[in-house]
């Protein structure tokens, strides 16, 4: 006989004893509580069990309910953080507002008034661009104009940035106080 044919039979036997005992084994894996015969029950033995798990019941609902509350209280101090996260930047930009306000003393602001538009220019490409900008927003804007214009455009657009963005504030702080 060749091996072929050996492992053909040796496979056979061991397929033979394991479809034997497979219905056993199945029995056994399968026997549970599903598999026992309902047991008798009367309408009184289902109301005593329905009333014996009601405080079980109401318990599970009331803790699941504190669940989602304690969840939705997260959320509402998230939310709540994130506000005040809010209030202080917006406290910072008004602070940021004011000292650009007052960094153009009245006396700065006549001083560049005199001056040539090209020196003015000159001179205002070295300042700070807040400080810049708020000369210029003080100044007549045909004075204004015409140094933006000397300005070199990189700085006469950052400038033109700032003082639009402090118009903007201006004008929401406004609108807030009419509001109120």
């Amino acid at each position: 006989m060749n091996r072929v044919a050996t492992f053909t039979i040796f496979a056979a036997a061991i397929t033979g004893m394991f479809a034997a005992a497979a219905p056993a084994m199945a029995q056994n894996a399968t026997a549970s509580i599903l598999d026992a015969p309902m047991p008798d029950a009367s309408i009184a033995d289902i109301e005593r069990f329905c009333s014996n798990i009601t405080d079980a019941a109401r318990e599970r609902r009331y803790s699941l309910q504190k669940a989602e509350l304690e969840a939705l209280r997260e959320e509402i101090e998230m939310k709540l953080k994130i506000l005040e996260d809010k209030r202080s930047e917006l406290k910072m930009w008004v602070e940021r507002r004011e000292d650009y306000s007052s960094s153009a003393s009245e006396d700065l602001v006549e001083v560049y008034s005199k001056m040539r538009p090209d020196a003015a220019a000159q001179r205002m490409e070295k300042l700070p661009g807040e400080l810049s900008a708020a000369l210029l927003s003080k100044l007549s804007a045909r004075a204004a104009g015409t140094i933006l214009n000397e300005m070199s455009a990189d700085r006469a657009a950052m400038v033109t940035v700032i003082m639009s963005a402090a118009a903007d504030k201006e004008r929401g702080a406004e609108n807030q106080e009419a509001i109120q």
